[in-house]
């Protein structure tokens, strides 16, 4: 048998480097297209969160609330805080039997909207009545809240948790069935945490250990 010619032996080895050189080749498209897209999404997630979400004027006439809902499970919408003349008289003491923590009062024993930067309205619809539910708020950035209320119904005892950095505010409540009286907070945004100039004051709600938020978006906050 004749040994191949060294002609032939080269005409060999280029053939294997080409081959293996395109697989590489290929290889390295691949990752590149998807070290690309990985960036793309970074980009788009950031964006996202430098997207305030839409803040309704209280009381004004003309004004169109803005909600943003997973349907027939949750309503959500935020507003400025109510100034002094839409809630008259209304102080922390209205009711005796609440358990106002100084975490959430800092300090104060009047309402001022002054000491507040957004209201923000959760309105859950139960598909059953529950005896007890927990239910849990977590607002990733913010300084305090207080508990808004309009009437004795909305009386409910929130204790804070802070995991991670996150404010969980939690209560313990029965719900009825269809929509229930409302949740609803107004908060101090803490902008400190945040160097983009935007903060993320809610990302979830659940009930009994379920989240309900849905297609609903973060409840972001401009600082600047």
């Amino acid at each position: 048998m004749k040994k191949p010619s060294a002609l032939k032996m080269l005409k060999i080895t280029l053939c294997i480097v080409m081959i293996f050189g395109a697989i590489s080749c290929s290889e390295d498209a691949n990752f590149i297209d998807a070290d690309n897209q990985l960036q793309e999404e970074t980009i788009i997630n950031l964006n996202a969160l430098r997207t305030a979400s839409p803040i309704t004027p209280w009381a004004t006439p003309g004004s169109i609330t803005v909600w943003d809902n997973n349907v027939g499970v949750l309503n959500t919408a935020l507003w400025l805080p109510p100034n002094l003349g839409a809630l008259p008289n209304y102080s922390f003491t209205q009711f005796p039997s609440y358990d106002f923590s100084p975490y959430y009062l800092n300090g104060e024993t009047e309402y001022n909207p002054a000491n507040y930067d957004v209201m923000a309205h959760f309105g859950y619809i139960s598909p059953v009545a529950v005896t007890g539910a927990v239910v849990e708020f977590t607002f990733p950035q913010i300084k305090y809240f207080l508990p808004h209320m309009n009437n004795a119904n909305q009386q409910r005892i929130y204790t804070v948790t802070n995991v991670d950095n996150q404010t969980v505010i939690t209560c313990t409540t029965d719900l009825i069935v269809g929509m229930n009286p409302m949740f609803c907070f107004l908060v101090k945004v803490d902008c400190g945490k945040g160097k983009s100039g935007y903060a993320t004051i809610w990302s979830d709600m659940k009930v009994n250990g379920v989240s309900v938020k849905g297609t609903i978006k973060n409840k972001v906050f401009e600082c600047n």
